[in-house]
């Protein structure tokens, strides 16, 4: 229903945040390696997942796009809500986690506050093979600039001219680390990807 909120940060706490978007403040809830790229008074996008437990809608943000779809497949496996996704995506970067499931390691798994021996079985089980198929960029915090709207709509127009989006997006985020993080246009951030 929500593919993602763009707009201005007024408010972060460890595990929340409220995101304004057209004048109405969107309250998310979000992981501990969300968190650490957001600052209060900036404007950033948060990629957005919305739970429903019972008829009570709760929504979820994060980074990237690849921590979403990682939170997604958690999400689907019987005895993980978003208090468990989300507290395994602020232990693990979506890569570690990936790699402690993809290894069937239930001891780390089970380190997690809310984790029990059964359910970090049932993950390792569950997700080994789809864990190996998704693709998940290392999200350390700081280590690379969170995506804008020039990002995404860069990265579409390259995808349009024949790049992946795996190398499309990798191309961005070079340019951008390159730039120190500083947000530049769409069409600046495309004609640069061309000329590497």
């Amino acid at each position: 229903m929500y593919d993602h909120l763009l707009g201005e940060v007024v408010e972060k706490q460890t595990s929340r945040a409220v995101v304004r978007c057209g004048g109405v403040g969107y309250e998310v809830r979000i992981s501990i390696n969300s968190a650490s790229g957001l600052q209060v008074g900036t404007t950033c996008t948060v990629y957005t997942l919305l739970h429903v437990v019972d008829g009570m809608p709760s929504l979820l943000g994060f980074a990237t796009r690849a921590e979403r779809e990682l939170a997604r497949r958690l999400l689907a496996v019987s005895g993980v809500g978003p208090s468990i996704a989300l507290a395994l995506l602020s232990v693990f970067s979506p890569t570690d986690l990936a790699q402690a499931i993809t290894r069937g390691d239930a001891v780390a798994l089970k380190a997690v506050k809310g984790v029990g021996q059964k359910t970090a079985e049932r993950l390792c089980l569950e997700l080994r093979d789809v864990m190996q198929k998704l693709d998940l960029q290392p999200n350390e915090p700081g280590s690379r600039p969170l995506p804008n709207q020039s990002t995404d709509d860069a990265i579409a127009a390259l995808v349009t001219l024949g790049y992946s989006e795996k190398d499309a997006r990798d191309k961005v985020d070079r340019i951008r680390r390159r730039n120190d993080g500083a947000s530049a246009d769409t069409e600046s951030l495309v004609k640069a990807v061309l000329q590497m």
